[in-house]
């Protein structure tokens, strides 16, 4: 019965296509829709437009549109953006609200709140199973257990699965942002067709996450793909924007925005400078691509927009490290791809605990089941 809630979840298909996806005969397809039906999860529907029927018209499922919904909340240096979507994906709200990126912690939480809430009043969609919260540094357990960058005081350390579990009243599972965005990029995005991504973040902090067989792999602590913490790949001297020093030797470089944009209006020391960027990109990079061996990388965050001033460069570094480098995709998604990923970890949760209900309970959970997390 998961199986064939999972595979209609973006879809809408017959009972004999179901059947022969979940690998079982069309008498007990029928059996299992009727008795998801039942139980609230999937509803009948029409056929997809352009389908051409003819005789006796076949019965269509889809996850039900009462079945509930997920929340995906991103809380960055700059921004909190709130989402919410079906069981089968589609978005249902999104409100977003700009922050600086100095904001006290409390007031950043209580932005977030105010954003989720909204996002969730304008929903009308059944239940909210799960929060999924993305936010900068590491995650383990629920709190940020690490927080390298600039910006956003006091942040590290806040319990965030509980803060706003209590104020939302809905379990709440926290992920790092980076990790997040990599399965935005592996679901709708730039690497929607591979199943092994390695995300990597071009913003103002430098980041890397990877998904491996279509899930975020963040490690035992929510550590995975910290490398930006060795000081030989370099990516510190991204952050602290002295990667350039040696261009524009002895006087100081100019901050990464302006020193793109005179790139991109042709300045020559500036393009060194984005070279020099697309170099040391390219070290963090090719180590993330040895260890991993992804069929993908996706190049995100805000300074992608700039990546055809240093991807060759970073491109050429990885060739040289990496006997086989994989192709390198710049986002689709932008400033949503957290929160996109957001959506789509929160349904592989909510998926996993059904599968978890079958294995360790005598029965099959319905949406209006309270105690539904085990």
């Amino acid at each position: 019965m998961e199986a064939a809630i999972r595979y209609l979840t973006g879809c809408v298909d017959t009972v004999a296509n179901v059947a022969k996806q979940i690998g079982v005969t069309r008498p007990a397809a029928e059996s299992i829709m009727a008795d998801l039906a039942k139980l609230g999860w999937v509803e009948s529907a029409s056929a997809p437009e352009g389908i051409i029927v003819i005789g006796r018209p076949a019965t269509y499922y889809k996850i039900s549109s009462q079945a509930g919904h997920v929340l995906s909340l991103d809380i960055g240096a700059h921004h909190v953006s709130a989402l919410t979507a079906d069981l089968s994906g589609n978005i249902l709200a999104e409100n977003t609200e700009d922050l600086a990126e100095n904001t006290p912690a409390k007031a950043r939480l209580e932005a977030a709140l105010s954003v989720s809430k909204k996002t969730l009043q304008e929903t009308e969609c059944g239940k909210t199973w799960i929060c999924v919260t993305g936010s900068p540094g590491i995650q383990y357990q629920g709190q940020v257990a690490y927080f390298g960058g600039k910006g956003m005081p006091g942040w590290q350390g806040l319990q965030l699965d509980r803060l706003i579990s209590k104020e939302l009243k809905v379990k709440v599972t926290t992920v790092g942002d980076c990790a997040l965005g990599a399965r935005g990029e592996s679901w709708v995005g730039a690497a929607s067709k591979y199943n092994e991504v390695v995300f990597i973040l071009a913003g103002i902090r430098t980041g890397a996450a990877s998904v491996l067989d279509g899930r975020v792999r963040t490690g035992s602590r929510g550590a995975a793909g910290l490398i930006g913490e060795i000081p030989q790949l370099r990516w510190k001297e991204l952050e602290a924007e002295s990667f350039a020093s040696g261009v524009y030797s002895p006087a100081k470089p100019p901050d990464r925005e302006s020193l793109f944009q005179q790139a991109r209006e042709g300045n020559e020391l500036a393009l060194s400078g984005a070279k020099k960027y697309g170099e040391i990109l390219g070290l963090g990079t090719a180590s993330m691509i040895a260890v991993i061996d992804p069929e993908c990388v996706v190049l995100g965050g805000q300074f992608c927009k700039y990546a055809d001033l240093f991807l060759p460069q970073m491109k050429q570094t990885i060739k040289e490290l990496c006997p086989f480098a994989p192709p390198i995709a710049v986002s689709t998604l932008g400033r949503r791809s957290v929160a996109l990923g957001g959506i789509r970890y929160a349904l592989d949760g909510v998926f996993d605990q059904i599968n978890m209900h079958t294995l360790n309970s005598d029965y099959f959970p319905a949406t209006d089941l309270e105690k539904f997390w085990l």
